[in-house]
Order: C-alpha cells, then sequence, then structure tokens
C-alpha cells in the first residue's frame, strides 16, 4: 500500500535529522568533502525511492548508514 502524502512527509522530515550524521560517516568513507556530499544525496534519494520497503518503528538512522555504507563501498 502507497504511504500518503503526510506520511512521506514525515518520512523526509526525520530523514532530514540525520543529514548531518550521514555526512560525518560519508567523510570518513571518502576521505573527500566533495565526494561525501555526493554520497549523501545518493543515499538521501536513495532511502525517499524505497521509503515504502522501511518498516515503521524501526530505525531509520541505522536503516539510513546501511544505505550509506552499501553506497560508498559501490563508489570505489
Amino acid at each position: 500500500m502507497a504511504k500518503t502524502t503526510n506520511e512521506s512527509e514525515m518520512f523526509a522530515q526525520e530523514a532530514a535529522s540525520y543529514i548531518d550524521a550521514l555526512h560525518a560517516l560519508a567523510c570518513r568513507l571518502t576521505r573527500n568533502p566533495t565526494e561525501a556530499e555526493d554520497l549523501v544525496q545518493d543515499t538521501i534519494v536513495k532511502a525517499m525511492r524505497a521509503r515504502e520497503q522501511f518498516a515503521s518503528g524501526t530505525n531509520l538512522k541505522a536503516w539510513l548508514f546501511r544505505i550509506a555504507m552499501n553506497t560508498g563501498r559501490d563508489l570505489r
């Protein structure tokens, strides 16, 4: 079932609250500020596209970090 606009907005707001933490992780992974910004952007785009797969009530930060780790690994 598709999520409502309100649920999508709430997801986006919660995901945005982790931008700084994602950026710190991306900097450690890439060791390049420009690549880190790209990695964060890619992570958020992937998360928004897959938001219906996220189980509400579980750890969004861990889910985002896993996406970032996998995306960063794929970029190498």
